[in-house]
């Protein structure tokens, strides 16, 4: 459906029983919000601030089922304070923009999340408190204050509606142990396979083995396409 938004390298594990009706009525509701800025992809990441760190999640994008090469970027290890940053202020940030092009309502960083593309990326938050990020790739460089507060607008109704639906999705859950749900947890707190390893008594090799079998089951391509998965599911929250 969105063809020329999709990327060749994003991760997919689309199928009949995956696909979810309101997911993907929430997918195309993002990637209309991308199109008003001309971009070709969207992105929607949850945030959250505890114990002095920063957590961030993919939890549904313009590849969905699958995971884009946009929330890959999104929620990498490495560049953690930058995206902190964007999350807690009340305006966008624009990424591969100079600051004296950048709308006067936006914050700026000549940096790109995808390589060749300008980014933005805008905090939103639920009434309930959960708070996260909605952005969107590969825009016209000329943006213009009033498209960005509409944009925004927009971005903070489909974060509600995302945290609002949260519903399993169909065969999510099968056959999850009590200790996969552990794992998939302590994943999505931020933990490395040391860390997991050092805080369930296990090996690093016996951590990583318990990482691959909630992947495995999950029917996802890594760790963070399973913590996206499960999120969506309900599994973990």
């Amino acid at each position: 459906m969105f063809q020329d938004g999709l990327d060749q390298n994003s991760f997919s594990d689309q199928g009949a029983g995956e696909i979810s009706p309101a997911f993907q009525a929430l997918t195309e509701r993002g990637q209309a919000l991308a199109a008003t800025l001309s971009a070709k992809r969207f992105s929607l990441i949850l945030v959250s601030h505890r114990d002095g760190g920063t957590t961030i999640l993919p939890f549904i994008d313009t590849s969905y089922p699958g995971l884009s090469s946009l929330s890959r970027v999104l929620t990498a290890p490495g560049g953690i304070d930058e995206r902190a940053d964007a999350a807690r202020r009340a305006a966008p940030t624009i990424f591969g923009l100079p600051p004296q092009d950048a709308p006067s309502g936006a914050y700026s960083h000549e940096t790109t999340l995808v390589p060749g593309e300008i980014a933005i990326v805008f905090p939103v938050h639920s009434s309930c408190g959960r708070r996260g990020l909605v952005a969107v790739s590969g825009i016209a460089p000329r943006l213009d204050d009033d498209a960005l507060t509409r944009a925004h607008l927009r971005a903070f109704a489909l974060f509600r509606s995302a945290c609002a639906l949260r519903t399993p999705e169909p065969a999510a859950r099968t056959n999850l142990t009590k200790r996969d749900i552990e794992c998939l947890r302590l994943t999505a707190d931020g933990l490395t396979s040391e860390q997991l390893a050092e805080r369930l008594g296990l090996s690093v090799h016996t951590a990583n083995q318990y990482v691959s079998a909630v992947v495995e089951k999950l029917d996802a391509v890594n760790r963070m396409h399973a913590v996206a998965k499960a999120l969506r599911a309900g599994i973990i929250s």
